[in-house]
């Protein structure tokens, strides 16, 4: 079961065995903390039940849109630890907004163009194939379907306008007609193929890919904001609890692209705890990132630099869950993909969420035909097995180790 937010109150008034404090980074979305706060209470019932424990978020959600923020309570058995988990957002919206190019849909589809251009160019397509699929047709995907509709749009119109004509002659029509109903019928198939592509494009979310695709590219080449003083911040937010001391663990996740800016405000933080100097334990998770596709597009030396050093350190641990089949992801490609990390070995820890295992088959089937709702699935609850599970680890009663519970 689930607790009421008085319930939780009152569970957290009786102090926690272990507290964690998690700093959430969303992807490249203008939507901000209301849709991330509904998914998170969305999925609380399930996880409960699925978990087998009392999982219930204190504060109503007017407080917790109003502060950003909200804190989780979860306790197994009666006798067992009480976890009390603040979850913080860290937003970026007005960056994303910036960037989000709304009704310029032209300026969207010579963007699909160019990032496919480039990637060819640069032998990113080729390299991501085999191991990146999903993400491999992604980035063909809108320019393709833009050349097939221009290509079914022509040759519907003018078939139709043949056919038209030659009924009209045939028929004996006044040359009105006989010039009106070529016209008629290239309205309508110019409006049922208008209808047809608007469809698609929902269903695929055919701008949300181009949309992420041009930032990524925007900011290796330097032309868009690289946002190295809102991850510095971030750090900040970090290091203020980090040395306040008053929780036993510090997650940080980077959903998407939001693993961009968690790299480097990872690195940040870093560089601001003080080494030999003990501290909350602090854990950087990734989800379903597009890292390497960033790496490979090469211009960010620092970024590389940055990556390179939370990938390596024994400081901290670096967690990677992604999906080969998550097409707003760069699916198999190693995290640390195309970094000179010299002498020093890799210490992420990489693994698939398996949704296949983790879901039913219909729960399933569904999201493989959805491709956003397939990217949001790392922030919802499994159905079944020990895999992966978001609720899981961010209430787990003991420090993360690995992103997967223990059978």
């Amino acid at each position: 079961m689930t607790e009421t937010s008085e319930t939780a109150r009152s569970a957290a008034a009786q102090g926690a065995d272990f507290r964690r404090h998690v700093f959430y980074i969303h992807g490249f979305d203008p939507r901000g903390t209301p849709v991330y706060h509904g998914h998170f209470r969305a999925g609380l019932s399930a996880a409960s039940a699925r978990w087998s424990r009392d999982i219930a978020v204190v504060e109503s959600e007017e407080e917790a849109l109003a502060r950003g923020a909200w804190t989780v309570t979860s306790r197994g058995a009666p006798a067992g630890p009480r976890v009390e988990t603040h979850y913080e957002m860290l937003p970026w919206t007005n960056i994303v907004g910036r960037y989000w190019f709304p009704r310029q849909q032209v300026r969207l589809a010579i963007e699909s163009f160019r990032f496919a251009w480039t990637t060819w160019r640069r032998g990113i397509l080729r390299r991501f194939y085999r191991p990146a699929w999903a993400l491999f047709v992604a980035i063909l995907m809108t320019p393709a379907l833009l050349v097939l509709w221009g290509l079914a749009a022509a040759a519907a119109v003018v078939a139709g306008a043949a056919l038209a004509m030659a009924l009209g002659t045939a028929l004996g029509a006044p040359p009105w007609v006989a010039i009106a109903a070529p016209l008629a019928v290239v309205l309508l198939v110019v409006a049922m193929l208008s209808m047809g592509w608007n469809r698609l494009k929902s269903w695929l979310n055919v701008w949300w890919v181009t949309r992420f695709l041009g930032y990524l590219r925007g900011c290796a080449d330097g032309r868009f904001e690289r946002s190295q003083d809102r991850a510095h911040e971030f750090a900040g937010r970090m290091f203020e609890v980090w040395k306040a001391g008053e929780v036993d663990e510090i997650l940080v996740v980077g959903h998407s692209l939001g693993a961009v800016h968690l790299v480097r405000a990872g690195a940040q933080l870093l560089r601001l705890i003080p080494e030999g100097e003990d501290g909350p334990n602090t854990v950087l998770l990734t989800l379903g990132h597009t890292v390497p596709l960033y790496t490979l597009l090469g211009g960010d030396e620092e970024f590389r630099r940055d990556l390179a050093e939370i990938a390596t350190t024994d400081r901290l641990r670096l967690l990677d869950v992604t999906s080969g089949s998550d097409p707003g992801s760069s699916c198999r490609i190693s995290l640390v993909e195309g970094i000179d990390l010299g002498e020093r070995r890799s210490r992420v820890i990489s693994r698939e969420p398996d949704f296949h295992d983790i879901l039913e088959p219909e729960t399933f089937r569904r999201i493989r035909m959805r491709p956003l709702e397939f990217h949001f699935q790392y922030l919802k609850p499994s159905e079944r097995g020990h895999g992966f599970d978001y609720f899981e680890l961010v209430t787990r009663p003991r420090p993360i180790e690995t992103s997967v519970a223990s059978p």
